[in-house]
């Protein structure tokens, strides 16, 4: 499953959209699939940053999209897991949050996709309430 045309409709890069660094124009900071459908690219010409669709959902964080400015479109690579395993370490171990690994992992998922839907609704939210109005 891909990520559908709705979404992609209304997703904008946060950088071009957001604050002073906001962009001039009606519609800012506008994305073009690339990368084989993996990446999304910021269409601004001053702006060239790109964000990774992992297990077909957009990772849209700016630190995200920093990472891949001087990154030309035809070397960008695999997005990769949306969760990267990891290692238990002193401080932190699976058996502190449940009884197994997977409990621990699943519970990182979940929070995880929750504050991904969370920043795609709070996208969504602006960019749908928080339009300049006309003056004349």
């Amino acid at each position: 499953m891909a990520v559908s045309p709705d979404l992609l409709e209304i997703l904008r890069c946060p950088y071009c959209v957001s604050g002073p660094t906001r962009k001039e124009g009606d519609d800012p900071g506008q994305l073009n699939l690339v990368g084989g459908g993996h990446w999304l690219a910021c269409t601004e010409p001053d702006c060239g940053r790109k964000y990774p669709i992992k297990e077909d959902i957009p990772v849209m964080l700016i630190e995200e999209g920093d990472k891949w400015i001087d990154t030309p479109v035809d070397e960008l690579p695999e997005p990769g897991p949306l969760v990267e395993p990891s290692t238990p370490s002193a401080v932190a171990r699976p058996s502190d949050f449940g009884s197994s690994s997977t409990g621990y992992d699943q519970k990182r998922l979940a929070m995880l996709l929750l504050s991904i839907l969370g920043v795609s609704l709070l996208i969504a939210g602006l960019l749908y309430f928080w339009r300049p109005s006309d003056q004349t």
